[in-house]
């Protein structure tokens, strides 16, 4: 081959590999800001922003091979990340340091767990030791105060290997408990006093379980809201596809799949975005000064959901205190982190810790908070 062949080929592949790195950018850069956007004006919003961490993952690809390649390209990825960074750091921060301060009094820290429970099954009905792993999690974890997701009914159930030692301990452990009947749950060692939110009145399908509670936490009021956001509904079937497909082992056809999925992603995505106006507003009526809201969003760092939140003031955990990208969804090839821990107020986030067990299709999240020092010393 020629000199003046070879000059061709590599001009007509740094045009392929400039034009790979504008698409990929450009994708980046529009997946990023579509949290933005009302899924209710625009539900393709909702959907395309859960594709964002892979469309990260391919831009920092993209800018190591260009560095091998031709240097120049590099410039794509980095201005696209640049231009994308607060949710780049949303979903991936790399925070260093950080816990409670040398020295910081007991009454100052308090710690708060969010934990969708799946109704305490196991997801594969593993029952190691006769007893159920999710409760002897809480159980294990001690923290003040816990949230809790898709609980209907605390009772004995050998099915489920939900003993009365169990509830007893947990009974002990936390004196203050309540159960909206709505499937969420708190359970804490402060006085709590659950809030009667008013239930908008909407088709049935177009629901999310929030509640509200006021806590007496070493003298501070604290509101807290732990919420169960509407989910994407999917089947058995719609599900298996999916893992099938990440497996590159679908009989389906790509085609096939978003047919099937996208009206469903796109249905919940707007349902969401009516929801969080809901939440939004009983922040504003019943929040005050020191509010925390947790739970399962069912939506990704970015989402909609979440730039409504920090409308009314409220900050997020994991990219305040957190290193690194994680997941808290664990079934069914679903790798999304779907639940979140927001705050306002006199109070700081001096930690979050993914629990690690996979008895629920949710990992939990403990997160240590410590009061203001001022605040403290003015009560």
């Amino acid at each position: 081959m020629s000199g003046t062949s070879i000059s061709v080929w590599r001009r007509y592949a740094n045009a392929m590999v400039l034009l790979l790195n504008v698409i990929v950018g450009t994708a980046l850069v529009v997946t990023a800001y579509s949290g933005y956007e009302s899924p209710v004006d625009t539900p393709i919003m909702g959907v395309i922003i859960l594709s964002f961490p892979a469309w990260l993952a391919l831009s920092v690809f993209l800018l190591v091979a260009d560095m091998i390649w031709w240097h120049k390209t590099a410039l794509v990825p980095v201005a696209a990340i640049l231009a994308s960074w607060p949710t780049v750091w949303a979903s991936c921060p790399l925070n260093i340091g950080g816990g409670i301060p040398h020295g910081t009094p007991s009454e100052r820290v308090f710690t708060l767990l969010t934990y969708n429970v799946n109704n305490l099954r196991d997801v594969k009905d593993n029952y190691p030791g006769g007893v159920n792993p999710i409760l002897s999690e809480i159980l294990r974890i001690d923290a003040d105060i816990a949230c809790v997701q898709e609980l209907k009914i605390l009772e004995c159930n050998r099915d489920f290997a939900i003993t009365q030692a169990q509830i007893d301990s947990l009974h002990a452990r936390y004196p203050f408990v309540t159960l909206n009947g709505h499937a969420m749950a708190i359970f804490s060692k402060y006085p709590v006093t659950p809030l009667h939110l008013e239930k908008p009145k909407r088709e049935r399908d177009n629901f999310a379980d929030i509640s509200g509670y006021v806590a007496e936490v070493e003298g501070h009021r604290l509101a807290i809201f732990s919420v169960h956001m509407q989910s994407f509904r999917l089947t058995r079937e719609d599900k298996a596809a999916y893992r099938d497909l990440t497996r590159l082992r679908s009989d389906e056809s790509i085609d096939d799949l978003r047919n099937t999925l996208l009206y469903k992603l796109e249905l919940a995505a707007m349902r969401r975005a009516v929801q969080a106006s809901d939440l939004c507003r009983y922040i504003e009526y019943y929040g005050g000064e020191n509010v925390v809201v947790c739970g399962d969003f069912n939506d990704v760092p970015g989402c909609y959901t979440l730039h409504m939140l920090a409308d009314q003031g409220l900050k997020e955990v994991w990219p305040e205190v957190a290193f690194g990208p994680t997941h808290t969804y664990n079934d069914n090839r679903f790798f999304f982190r779907i639940d979140h821990v927001l705050w306002k107020g006199a109070f700081r986030p001096a930690g979050i810790k993914r629990g690690d067990l996979k008895g629920s299709d949710h990992y939990p999240l403990l997160t240590t908070f410590v009061w203001d020092e001022d605040d403290v010393k003015n009560q």
